[in-house]
């Protein structure tokens, strides 16, 4: 379990961020961020247990928060994203600050081909060593986890559930994003009582591979104190 670390003013005790995957993810996608981040930011990286439903993350993820010595920061992708924000809603308590990632789960239910083409599409055009990792974690997931969790990702919506949310919030879009169009966040800037966008504008549904630098850069300051004090930006 990592340590508090001190923040830049070194009079507060900075909390672990915690980072939850999407859908056939792993922690692994996050390696890249957090090495440009793990200087400033105690991590813990959490793979979903596999054994899971999606129903029952939610209260895998909240347990394992409570292990940490709450409140953390929280930042989840895509389903993580999902997961994430219900967690927030249901437990303020447990989360300090929120980062989501192109997060699914506003509007009207979808079918699940809605996101099947864009996703295929934007991994296949990834890089080989993420085909790699991707297909690795595609196979220890099984079709039968990818199934279920790709409906209840198309059927999910957490609208209703957003003005519950009272911790700081820092939605991230990639402008390329072909599976989560980012037209989507104007609802949650609408619907959460304290959030602000940043739209990296080279990435596409998977920023912590397109874009890690920028997106580090976009994590590190909202989880400082100093980000408090320009909310205009």
């Amino acid at each position: 379990m990592p340590k508090a670390a001190r923040s830049g003013d070194g009079n507060e005790q900075q909390p672990p961020l915690v980072c939850v995957h999407g859908l056939s993810g792993s922690s692994r996608w996050w390696t890249r961020v957090t090495a440009l981040i793990d200087r400033h930011v105690p991590l813990v990286l959490s793979d979903v247990p596999r054994s899971l439903k999606p129903s029952e993350v939610e209260t895998w993820l909240a347990g394992r928060i409570e292990e940490l010595e709450p409140p953390v920061d929280l930042a989840g992708h895509s389903l993580g994203a999902l997961v994430s924000v219900r967690v927030a809603a249901l437990r303020p308590e447990l989360v300090r600050r929120l980062v989501l990632i192109s997060p699914p789960g506003v509007g009207p239910p979808r079918s699940p081909l809605t996101y099947a083409w864009p996703l295929a599409r934007t991994m296949l055009g990834s890089r080989p060593s993420f085909l790699v990792r991707l297909t690795y974690d595609g196979l220890r997931a099984g079709p039968r986890n990818l199934a279920r969790g790709g409906l209840h990702v198309a059927r999910a919506d957490v609208t209703a559930e957003l003005a519950a949310v009272t911790a700081p919030t820092l939605l991230v879009w990639g402008a390329r994003d072909g599976v989560v169009p980012i037209e989507e966040a104007s609802i949650w800037l609408e619907r959460m009582p304290d959030a602000r966008l940043i739209v990296i504008p080279g990435a596409g549904h998977v920023p912590m591979v397109d874009s890690p630098f920028e997106l580090a850069e976009a994590i590190r300051p909202f989880l400082e104190k100093r980000f408090d004090e320009a909310r205009d930006h």
